[in-house]
């Protein structure tokens, strides 16, 4: 009974919240996504406030969806969406399948409500950003007490507050000793993450999005919180996100000196693409496998995740596995089991070889965003389109190491949405105030 009458009130809040300026509505979704907000748990799945905010933007996206859908990337994550329901048909845990539907279409709904107010009021939503960066070097700062104090990470992370940060079911993994790289004493998540990898490349990504909105604002403000994001990646202990941290902005400051032919910056642009791939990869099979050695001898490296999926790929090409299948199929094969930790193998396991194509093109298409901003003569749509290669750049080539998915986890995709929208906004001019004196 009590459900219904919470459901019931949020409703109408949600019916009043929608009055307000998109402005509002985007900077509480934008806000509340780094903290996420576990308050309710519903069928035993912890359920963030963050998860349900979106839908205050929808009605923009009503507006606007016969446009934003028709961009390539967009086209793409529609196309992954409609393949992924269909394979609900054969998957073992339909739960899963709908949670990531669910993300998929709240991060173009996201993404949505960034162009729209990007096209009205760009100076807002860089404000709105600023503030979004704000909350997440609270969350840096945390990684940074954190790494240089274990006991109180161990005190505060292990504590009852955890559940509303992270989820009661993370929590309750944690104390019943679940294997994760949060009891490495040289590796630190923070407040919100318990893997350190996830939380190097969320603070990384953000740093790359507070340089591209310190590139056109000029704020003080804004590049003391890139600075200290991206100082925060070498306190979170994770190798690959150290290397992440400063090579992705050195081949972009290449792109920027480079005056070769398209062919020449496309060529070293694909040889770094599969290098940041190789690093991600290389520090992922060599992290697990101190945990494989430890807990069993079935399962010796990464590379028997990959053995394993050729020969699931010759039995199910087309269809794949199904949401939960791979979890089902594999712990068959080994005591210990460990997910495809590789973005294209993943989605084809849960909806099929289109599932992955789709992917690919996702991939390929954002990217394509970026490289046409970067092409232009405008100088702010020229500095965030590389802002947003860079993020790209990290969150793709670190999920084919990691197991962060297409979009990322919940935090890291508000992220992605936000550059991805911004910059498919285009070149319109940022319009300042200024007091004329007569």
């Amino acid at each position: 009974m009590i459900e219904v009458i919470l459901a019931a009130f949020g409703f109408v809040i949600y019916v009043f919240s929608l009055a307000l300026p998109l402005h509002i509505r985007l900077l509480f979704v934008l806000v509340c996504s780094v903290p996420q907000l576990y308050l309710v748990q519903l069928g035993g799945a912890d359920v963030p406030l963050a998860f349900l905010l979106p839908a205050l933007l929808v009605p923009e996206f009503l507006k606007n969806a016969n446009q934003f859908l028709a961009r390539p990337a967009i086209l793409a994550l529609v196309g992954l969406i409609c393949i992924s329901i269909v394979s609900l048909l054969w998957s073992v845990e339909v739960s899963m399948g709908i949670r990531d539907i669910a993300y998929l279409i709240e991060f173009i709904v996201i993404a949505n409500a960034v162009y729209v107010l990007a096209t009205k009021n760009k100076l807002m939503l860089y404000r709105i950003i600023n503030a979004l960066l704000f909350v997440i070097c609270l969350q840096a700062i945390t990684i940074i007490i954190f790494r240089l104090n274990e006991a109180l990470e161990l005190s505060i992370v292990l504590s009852p507050v955890s559940k509303y940060l992270m989820g009661m079911n993370t929590l309750q993994g944690l104390l019943d000793g679940a294997r994760n790289n949060f009891y490495d004493p040289v590796k630190a998540g923070g407040v919100l993450f318990i893997n350190a990898n996830a939380a190097a490349c969320y603070v990384g990504i953000s740093s790359f999005m507070a340089w591209g909105v310190y590139s056109v604002l000029k704020s003080k403000l804004t590049l003391i919180m890139a600075i200290l994001l991206w100082t925060t990646v070498f306190f979170t202990g994770s190798k690959a996100g150290v290397l992440f941290a400063v090579l992705i902005p050195a081949f972009i400051f290449y792109l920027k000196l480079q005056r070769s032919t398209k062919i020449v910056v496309v060529s070293v642009g694909a040889s770094f693409a599969i290098f940041l791939i190789a690093i991600s990869i290389f520090f992922s099979i060599n992290e697990h496998n101190g945990f494989l050695q430890e807990s069993t001898e079935t399962a010796q490296t990464r590379y028997q995740i990959w053995n394993y999926a050729f020969n699931a790929f010759l039995d199910k090409p087309l269809m794949g596995q199904g949401f939960g299948g791979w979890e089902v199929d594999y712990s068959k094969h080994t005591d210990y089991f460990l997910p495809p930790h590789n973005t294209l193998i993943y989605l084809w396991s849960k909806s099929g070889i289109i599932a992955s194509f789709m992917g690919l093109c996702f991939i390929l298409t954002s990217i394509g965003v970026g490289i046409r901003a970067i092409k232009t003569y405008n100088n702010e749509q020229k500095n965030i389109g590389y802002a947003l290669l860079m993020v790209l750049a990290w969150q793709f080539a670190h999920g084919f190491g990691e197991n962060f998915g297409l979009i990322g986890e919940q935090h890291q995709m508000v992220i992605v949405s936000v550059m991805l929208g911004l910059c498919m906004a285009g070149g319109l001019p940022m319009v300042r105030k200024i007091r004329v004196e007569q």
